[in-house]
């Protein structure tokens, strides 16, 4: 248990002592995540120059919560310092508006018939599809899916390949599909 704490101390001021101007302020994350809520967070985090660092699974201590804490807390107190007082509030707000527009995204993706399609050929050729959210454009109206597969029917290492790219404009309401090269 000493040797933990240690490991863990070691690991908190090499995290902090990390967060120089060279590298991006980090929060320290850790459980299982919601994917969409951790998108919103990865998104949000972008535009405030702050970068999502998971330090552990589901699996946590006592102690590691404890020094996450610590450590995210005096990075909100620097955010507050740039963005004014209760940052971090108004980053947990900006994070719901957030995954709330990805959700938006989302149904229109799932909604489109040429994107169905291309996925059920997917599957009956490949045997396996799956969908990523990528990334957003820098005016946060377009979010950019790729939809992966499986690189051959039988492949043993369980490698995905991506096949093509969807870029769903929330402004209109419309998707594009972007073939890859």
């Amino acid at each position: 248990m000493r040797k933990t704490i240690i490991i863990l101390l070691v690991f908190i001021s090499w995290t902090t002592f990390s967060q120089s101007e060279k590298s991006p302020d980090r929060i320290l994350t850790y459980g299982l995540p919601n994917f969409d809520y951790q998108k919103a967070m990865e998104f949000v985090g972008k535009k405030w120059g702050i970068e999502l660092y998971p330090v552990a699974g589901c699996m946590v201590s006592q102690e590691l919560m404890d020094s996450v804490k610590i450590v995210n807390k005096k990075l909100w107190k620097k955010m507050d310092s740039i963005h004014g007082m209760d940052s971090e509030k108004k980053f947990l707000k900006e994070t719901v508006a957030e995954m709330k527009r990805i959700n938006e995204a989302q149904k229109i993706f799932d909604s489109d018939r040429q994107i169905k399609k291309r996925i059920r050929k997917i599957k009956k050729e490949k045997k396996g599809t799956n969908t990523y959210l990528e990334s957003v454009s820098a005016d946060g109206n377009i979010y950019y899916w790729t939809v992966y597969s499986f690189k051959s029917k039988n492949n043993p290492e369980y490698n995905w390949g991506p096949e093509f790219k969807v870029g769903v404009n929330l402004t209109e309401k419309k998707t594009e599909i972007i073939e890859l090269e």
